[in-house]
C-alpha cells in the first residue's frame, strides 16, 4: 500500500495533535506538583528548624491558629513575615539563617488560591497570639500540613 500526500498529512496533523495534548497536560499538572514540592520542602526546613530551638531568639511571635478557611495563605504570610532568628552567638547561625531565609519565599500560585474569595477578610498579623520560637514553629508545621490536605481534597 503506498501512502499518499494526503495520508501523510492527516498522519503528522494527528501527531502534532497528541503531542501538544501531553506538554497541554504536563503544564497543567505541573504547577500542582511545584505547589505539593514547596509545600513538602517547607515542611522540611520547620523539622529542620526544630532541631536548632535552643538556637533561636527566644523572642515571642505571632503564631497563627485554628486559621479559617480561605485564610491560609495570610496567615502563612504572618508566619513568613515574623522576626525568627538565631541567636548571634551560635555555631549554627549560618544555616539557621538561611532555613529562616528559605522559609520566607513566594509560594506557587494554585487554582484555589485563584479562588479566593474577594471580599473576605483575614486577621490582621498582629491580632494573633505571640508565642515562643518552638509552638511559633509547630504552629507553622500544623498551618502547612492543612494547606496540603486542603489541596489534596
Amino acid at each position: 500500500m503506498r501512502s499518499s500526500p494526503g495520508n501523510m498529512e492527516r498522519i503528522v496533523f494527528c501527531l502534532i495533535v497528541i503531542f501538544s495534548g501531553t506538554l497541554a497536560h504536563k503544564s497543567s499538572s505541573q504547577g500542582q506538583d511545584r505547589f505539593m514540592i514547596r509545600m513538602r520542602q517547607l515542611i522540611d526546613i520547620v523539622d529542620q528548624l526544630r532541631n536548632y530551638v535552643n538556637d533561636l531568639d527566644t523572642e515571642f511571635l505571632p503564631a497563627p491558629q485554628d486559621v479559617k478557611r480561605h485564610c491560609e495563605r495570610s496567615a502563612f504570610s504572618c508566619f513568613q513575615e515574623a522576626q525568627l532568628k538565631s541567636v548571634n552567638a551560635s555555631d549554627n547561625a549560618k544555616l539557621i539563617n538561611m532555613r529562616i531565609k528559605q522559609l520566607k519565599r513566594k509560594l506557587p500560585p494554585t487554582n484555589t488560591g485563584k479562588k479566593q474569595k474577594r471580599g473576605l477578610t483575614c486577621p490582621a498579623c498582629n491580632s494573633y497570639e505571640k508565642k515562643p520560637p518552638k509552638e511559633f514553629l509547630e504552629r507553622l508545621k500544623s498551618l502547612l500540613q492543612k494547606m496540603i490536605h486542603q489541596h489534596l481534597s
